[in-house]
């Protein structure tokens, strides 16, 4: 375990900030590497503002993960 306290949501919002602004707008050399791109942006993009919308409702869960229902 860490010895780092976890962190709180403003810093997880952050952490996100900055993947997506180190992603950068640039495009892959390929149509695979483009694609991933595009789709890593986009991923964070909708937890970033999932997390954002659940901490102004004030609510626990982040609507942009859909968790599958038990078996």
């Amino acid at each position: 375990m860490s010895d780092k306290p976890p962190l709180s949501d403003d810093e997880v919002y952050e952490r996100i900030h900055a993947a997506l602004l180190a992603l950068g707008r640039g495009e892959g050399a390929t149509v695979r590497g483009d694609t991933t791109f595009k789709a890593a942006r986009k991923a964070l993009s909708v937890l970033q503002l999932g997390l954002l919308v659940s901490m102004e409702n004030g609510t626990e869960v982040n609507a942009a993960i859909k968790v599958p229902d038990g078996p």
